[in-house]
C-alpha cells in the first residue's frame, strides 16, 4: 500500500509540473512567432508587401459575398467530404494573406490572456501550433459583409488555446491583429451551442462585419460547437484598445484545477495510507498471567 500511495502522490506532482511547463512552453512559442512578424514589419518592403496582400485578401473577401459559400471540408466528385481540412489544393486562397508558415494574422483575447497566430485552413497543423482559418469564410481582415471564422481545439493538456472560450460572456471583446499592424476590435454579440454540421450561423450577412470563434464541446465528448461571434466595434469608445482592456483575472484556471486535482488525490491518498499503518501498528501489550501461573 505504501508504495501504491507514494507512487500516486508523485504522479500526481509530475502532472501538476508538466502541464504548467507545456503550456507555458507552447503559449512562448506562440507570441514568439506573433512577434518574429511584427519585427519583419519593420522593413519598408514588407510592409507594402503585406498592405497588398491585405488589398488582395478584401478584394477575395467582396467576391466571396456574392457567390453561393461553400463551407468546410473539400468535396469529392461524387459530393462526399474529403476529410481535407488543410486546403492545399486551393491554391489562391492559400496564396492571400501569408505572413510566412501559412499566418494570417493573430487573435488576441486579452480576458482569458489569449494571443495565437490564425494560419490558412483547419488542418492538424494549424490547430496544433494556434488556430486555424476556415475555409469558405471571409478571410480576418475585416469589411462590410464578412464573416471570418476561426477555429481551435479546445481541452488539450500541453496546449490551452480554445480550451477557456467558455469564459467569454456577451460584450466582452477581442482583437484581430493584421499584417500591417492593424488591429481590428470586436464585441461578442452571440454565445451558443450548435451541431457540427450547422454552417447557417456561419454565413456571411449583408451589411455586417463578423468574426466567429468556434470550437467544440463538451471538452473530451466533442459533440458539439460552441459558436462566439463578435461584430466589428469601433476603438476605444465601444470597445477598450487591447491595451486598456479587462485582463485574465485567473489565468489557467482549468489547467491549474485539473492538475491541483491530480496533485491532490495522490496526496490524499498517501495521508490516508499513512493513518491506516498507524493504525493497525503492533502496539506492546500486557498479558494477565494465567491461573496457573499463579499456582505455580
Amino acid at each position: 500500500m505504501t508504495a501504491v500511495t507514494v507512487v500516486a502522490a508523485l504522479l500526481g506532482i509530475c502532472v501538476f509540473v508538466w502541464i504548467g511547463v507545456a503550456q507555458s512552453a507552447s503559449r512562448r512559442q506562440a507570441v514568439s512567432v506573433i512577434e518574429q512578424a511584427v519585427i519583419e514589419n519593420t522593413d519598408t518592403a514588407v510592409q507594402e508587401t503585406r498592405r497588398i496582400s491585405i488589398a488582395e485578401a478584401r478584394d477575395y473577401n467582396t467576391k466571396l459575398a456574392s457567390t453561393p459559400q461553400i463551407i468546410g471540408e473539400v468535396l469529392t466528385d461524387d459530393g462526399t467530404p474529403a476529410g481535407d481540412f488543410t486546403f492545399d489544393g486551393d491554391d489562391e486562397y492559400r496564396s492571400l494573406l501569408d505572413m510566412g508558415d501559412s499566418i494570417m494574422g493573430a487573435l488576441r483575447i486579452p480576458k482569458i490572456g489569449l494571443l495565437l497566430p490564425i494560419r490558412h485552413g483547419a488542418g492538424e497543423y494549424a490547430l496544433s501550433n494556434g488556430l486555424g482559418h476556415l475555409h469558405g469564410t471571409s478571410l480576418p481582415v475585416g469589411g462590410v459583409s464578412t464573416h471570418a471564422v476561426v477555429t481551435g481545439h479546445r481541452g488539450l493538456a500541453d496546449k490551452e488555446l480554445f480550451t477557456r472560450l467558455d469564459e467569454l460572456t456577451v460584450g466582452d471583446p477581442f482583437y484581430i491583429e493584421l499584417a500591417d499592424g492593424t488591429t481590428l476590435g470586436y464585441r461578442i454579440e452571440h454565445i451558443v451551442e450548435t451541431d457540427p454540421n450547422d454552417t447557417d450561423r456561419l454565413r456571411i450577412e449583408s451589411g455586417l462585419d463578423q468574426v466567429t470563434l468556434v470550437t467544440c464541446t463538451p471538452i473530451m465528448l466533442n459533440t458539439r460547437r460552441l459558436l462566439v461571434t463578435g461584430i466589428r466595434a469601433s476603438m476605444p469608445d465601444i470597445v477598450p484598445v487591447p491595451q486598456s482592456a479587462p485582463g485574465d483575472n485567473h489565468p489557467k484556471t482549468t489547467a491549474t484545477i485539473a492538475s491541483s486535482l491530480c496533485a491532490g488525490i495522490g496526496w490524499f491518498a498517501l495521508a490516508r495510507g499513512a493513518r491506516r499503518r498507524n493504525q493497525f501498528a503492533i502496539r506492546p501489550q500486557h498479558i494477565a498471567p494465567s491461573q496457573g501461573d499463579d499456582d505455580a
